[in-house]
């Protein structure tokens, strides 16, 4: 699967995706300043401040408009893949602490299976899924350990009215920690279109440019706010970006520790 330009972005360590989305901008507004400075004369931008501000306006409401359908949508995909490896990590839990309802000797190899399917399910989580959604690619890395995990307390048959009644319960959490594992399998495949992504950036370099084409008092003035304006659409892109992403990244939004504390807590 090729990896798109965002995703190799969000990738980066956090201080080189800082430079880049900072220092681009900002460099670009720089340049474009430079060249407009070259061809036309502060008479020229003078004359055509009134018409460009209206004009400038006009770009700048366009990309808060891009600009928040982004960020809407970069956030829903964090809150998304957060929800889903909370709920996960909870269920699985709770079928952790539920191993020691089947007390006494005759139980004693049972509780053993319980805890070894959770621990290798958590363990085919970070090993296995959890590389592959950095990579945005597909995988079933942890289907096999999840089927065991499954049998293993689905065919437990407890003794005690108790044990028996619980069975039912522990049903229901392997049923939401199967929604959750897909749920999370999936989030890749609901990051935002590159199509959406493109409009992103070409709304971004056009505020950036548009600036430019009316005077802004002294020259050192029109630099500085172009500057800021510019490291205003970096972070914009950056939290976007950083949002899109949650697996991946130094550091990750979001990360496989639930899951590792799992393996200690079994």
């Amino acid at each position: 699967m090729e990896i798109s330009l965002p995703h190799q972005i969000a990738a980066m360590p956090g201080w080189l995706a800082i430079a880049l989305t900072a220092g681009v901008p900002v460099l670009l507004a720089l340049g474009i300043g430079h060249v407009m400075h070259q061809l036309f004369t502060p008479q020229e931008f003078a004359a055509n401040s009134q018409i460009g501000a209206v004009k400038y306006g006009f770009v700048v409401e366009i990309y808060a408009v891009v600009a928040a359908l982004a960020l809407v949508g970069s956030w829903d995909i964090y809150q998304t893949a957060r929800d889903t490896v909370q709920q996960e990590t909870a269920n699985l839990y709770m079928l952790a602490l539920s191993v020691d309802a089947f007390s006494g000797p005759d139980f004693a190899s049972l509780r053993e299976e319980m805890r070894t399917a959770i621990r290798l399910y958590a363990g085919a989580v970070v090993q296995q899924d959890w590389p592959a959604m950095q990579a945005g690619q597909p995988s079933t890395g942890s289907e096999a350990a999840f089927q065991r995990l499954a049998r293993v307390f689905l065919d437990a048959n407890g003794e005690t009215s108790g044990q028996q009644s619980l069975k039912q319960t522990t049903a229901d959490w392997l049923a939401q920690v199967s929604q959750a594992r897909i749920g999370r399998l999936s989030v890749m495949s609901r990051t935002l279109s590159g199509l959406i992504w493109a409009l992103v950036l070409t709304v971004s370099v056009a505020t950036i440019a548009f600036q430019w084409f009316f005077g802004g008092g002294h020259a050192a003035i029109h630099y500085t706010m172009g500057a800021v304006i510019a490291l205003i659409v970096g972070a914009v892109l950056l939290v976007a970006l950083k949002l899109a992403f949650p697996f991946v990244g130094d550091p990750a939004l979001l990360t496989p520790r639930p899951f590792l504390s799992l393996m200690q807590v079994t």
